[in-house]
């Protein structure tokens, strides 16, 4: 009959179902032979009742109770107890039930986990922490050619994040955006000579980090961000005609801003109508609008000269009633030139990035109290890391010992050789080349953990 607790040189003696948990009590099945200090023989020196929980059971908590024998040297007195191989070494607990916490810590909060097997949540807490140092000193994450900065506001601070913009990965989040902690970080980033372009938003400080330390990388100016002031400019224009309506129109234009924020060629009937209802009702309104999209048309153009030229005209035609509200766009164009048409010969961008600013904010209201590097552990090491992660070949030197017989070309050396070396043969080494299959890591797929958020699997 198979045992009850199904683990290693452990025997259940009884078992008995106590309503909220089962109650096991057990013995252990190793008998020590030596002391592990001086070798020597070892006799029966009493016992202690130890308590230790278990994975659950049925939806019950698993307790074991143990007798746990005592071993006394007999020549240096040393004690021990009887090991118990699939008991943890640090904790009152199985070893499965702490890869079950770790299986599990990273999507579930730590008071679910508490509730669900039985362990203090500070407890959970410890465990996490050993199990993500594990995986900082496992998991590296390949250096990306094409890095982006983005940040994020948590647990109220702003928090840098970098991304793999090719691989649509997550590389990293820094706790702050400040410009000396960046440095610090890039500075003793592992092969950072890999980057060759980097594309951030339009704020100052990742431009002179970037400067500063990968000179002579391009930098590019996200799009998304860049366009993105164009709405904001809209909004502004909006949200001042509409504190002068009376209650009714104030709601409609606010239910209506989805209409002026969309791309005209994207409007159907319907909304086109709205727009010209709003556009001929306020023609600053209008003119915002066309303000707006003649920005967002910058980027319809093929080639950089087209885009710049564009966007010259842009600058000279803006209409002067609107031109207050266009003030940010008008100065990043100038402040920003290069950047920003650097696009046209690398047309990447960092956009997607808004879906992990959303998963880490919802992160960080569904665990309540967490620090940032909690809510970064569970956001890096997420099992979205299959999706980028891939196997190569790699060409390895191995070092192969070889007798010193076997290193010899003619006979006369070899009988010269044993002769010197009568019956000893020394090994000498050498080496070959041999190809073995590598695993790169480049960070959790950020798409995966957007469809994981929609899906409540963070829940």
């Amino acid at each position: 009959m198979p045992d009850f607790l199904h683990l290693p040189n452990l025997h259940t003696l009884a078992a008995q179902d106590m309503g909220d948990h089962y109650l096991v009590v057990a013995e252990g099945g190793v008998v020590p032979t030596t002391c592990p200090a001086c070798h020597n023989a070892l006799y029966r020196h009493g016992s202690q009742r130890q308590t230790y929980l278990d994975t659950p059971m049925h939806g019950k908590r698993v307790v074991i109770e143990l007798n746990r024998k005592r071993y006394r040297c007999k020549a240096c007195g040393k004690t021990m107890f009887e090991p118990l191989p699939a008991m943890d070494s640090k904790r009152l607990a199985t070893t499965r039930l702490v890869e079950h916490i770790e299986r599990h810590c990273l999507r579930k909060t730590f008071a679910e986990l508490s509730r669900e097997v039985g362990v203090d949540d500070k407890t959970i807490r410890h465990i996490f922490d050993d199990y993500v140092a594990r995986l900082k000193k496992t998991v590296v994450f390949e250096t990306p050619e094409v890095l982006g900065i983005d940040e994020l506001k948590i647990i109220g601070n702003y928090r840098a994040m970098i991304t793999n913009v090719e691989r649509l990965a997550l590389f990293d989040m820094l706790p702050t955006r400040n410009k000396a902690d960046l440095i610090a970080y890039f500075k003793t980033m592992p092969g950072k000579e890999k980057v060759k372009i980097l594309t951030m938003d339009l704020w100052n400080v990742y431009r002179q980090v970037a400067q500063d330390q990968f000179p002579g990388r391009m930098v590019v100016a996200d799009r998304f961000h860049v366009v993105r002031m164009a709405n904001d400019s809209l909004e502004k224009v909006r949200k001042t005609i509409r504190k002068e309506l009376e209650t009714r129109d104030r709601l409609k234009l606010k239910d209506d801003r989805f209409v002026l924020l969309a791309r005209e060629k994207n409007l159907d009937d319907k909304a086109r109508a709205k727009l010209e209802m709003w556009t001929e009702m306020f023609p600053v309104l209008g003119a915002a609008y066309k303000a707006k999209e003649a920005f967002h048309d910058i980027y319809q153009h093929h080639n950089k000269v087209d885009a710049q030229k564009a966007a010259q005209e842009w600058l000279d035609s803006m209409d002067k009633d609107v031109a207050w509200a266009f003030t940010e766009n008008m100065v990043a164009l100038r402040n920003w030139w290069t950047e920003i048409f650097n696009y046209f010969d690398f047309p990447i961008s960092n956009a997607y990035t808004e879906s992990i600013n959303n998963i880490a904010k919802w992160m960080n209201r569904m665990g309540r109290g967490y620090s940032f590097d909690v809510i970064r552990a569970r956001l890096l090491f997420d099992e979205a890391r299959k999706d980028t992660r891939t196997t190569i070949r790699k060409k390895v030197r191995k070092a192969v010992r070889v007798k010193a017989r076997e290193s010899v070309k003619t006979p006369m050396v070899e009988l010269v050789t044993r002769i010197s070396m009568s019956s000893t043969i020394t090994p000498t080494v050498r080496y070959k080349d041999v190809y073995k299959d590598v695993t790169v890591e480049y960070g959790p797929y950020l798409p995966t953990l957007a469809r994981k958020l929609e899906a409540g699997d963070f829940a």
